[in-house]
This record gives structure tokens, C-alpha cells and sequence, in this order.
């Protein structure tokens, strides 16, 4: 793989954070979380002035994979990318996933987060998820940004195989 930019999205319980560390150990290429920018402390919101910027200063570097919420304000991330991986699953899937990954994580953090971050589920984002709501977002991204490269995949399967 000569990758050296790699964006990889999808709605949330998609997989994104677990296949990304996946893709660095491969890779080697450094992994950045955007859920490391968005939160601090106990579900503290970063302002957007500043994750936004630093969010910039993530995509100007020479080499990364960052995975994670995308909208129109954050598409130039899908622009500069060398390759976009849309991991465009089932809002069923993903609602499963969150919930194994709420059991996983409860009463703890995920890797990806401050530790005060702990790992919760509501009915609301669960629905969300289903109903795949976060994806409107990510096809406008996706339309602004025209990615060089786009490769959607819609179940773990197809995304093994371009492993």
C-alpha cells in the first residue's frame, strides 16, 4: 500500500478507530483520532475554533491516517487524503457494534478519549445510529471534497479483502 494520507470515515460504531490502529501497526503511518480533538475531560466539548484549527494542522502533515467525524467544515481532510475509506455499514451493525463496544468500555474509557471520558450509551444516539443520521454529513464532505480516491465499503468482509 503506498498510501501516505489515509482518511477513514463512517457513521459511529462503524469500526473506524479499531480498523484505523489496525492500518498504523500495518502501515506505520501515525493515527490521529478525531475524537481526540472534539472531547476533553468528562465529555467536555472543545470549542470548534479549536479543533478545527487543529484539525488543519493535522491535515497539513506528510504522512497520517485520521479517522473519524467528518462534515463539510472538516472536507478538506477528504481532499488532501491520498485515499478515503468510507466504512459505509448497516445502521443495524453499527447499533450492535455500539452496544458490544458500551460493554467493552463501560464504566471505563476507550483508547481514543481522556480517561474522565467514560464510555456511555442513550437511546437517542443508539437511534441515531440506526437510522444512520450521521451520514448525511460525511456524503456532503464527501461531494465538496471530491476525493481523489473513494473506496466504500458496506460490510468487515469487503473491507478484509482490501487488506
Amino acid at each position: 500500500m503506498n498510501y501516505r494520507k489515509i482518511a477513514v470515515v463512517g457513521i459511529s460504531g462503524s469500526g473506524k478507530s479499531v480498523f484505523s490502529r489496525q492500518l498504523s501497526s500495518e502501515t506505520g503511518l501515525p493515527v490521529f483520532h478525531m475524537d481526540a480533538l472534539f472531547w476533553r475531560g468528562n465529555w467536555e466539548s472543545v470549542p470548534e475554533p479549536e479543533y478545527l484549527q487543529e484539525h488543519e494542522s493535522l491535515v497539513q502533515k506528510n504522512e497520517w491516517i485520521i479517522e473519524g467525524w467528518i462534515d463539510a467544515k472538516m472536507s478538506n481532510r477528504l481532499k488532501k487524503a491520498d485515499v478515503v475509506l468510507y466504512l459505509d455499514y448497516s445502521g443495524i451493525r453499527c447499533a450492535a457494534r455500539l452496544i458490544k463496544r458500551w460493554f467493552q468500555f463501560r464504566n471505563k474509557n476507550r483508547p481514543e478519549l481522556p480517561k474522565e471520558a467514560i464510555e456511555g450509551l442513550s437511546l437517542k444516539f443508539l437511534w441515531r445510529v440506526i437510522t444512520r443520521a450521521e451520514r448525511k454529513g460525511i456524503e456532503e464532505a464527501i461531494e465538496i471534497s471530491k476525493p481523489l480516491e473513494l473506496k466504500r465499503f458496506h460490510s468487515p468482509k469487503e473491507l478484509s479483502q482490501f487488506m
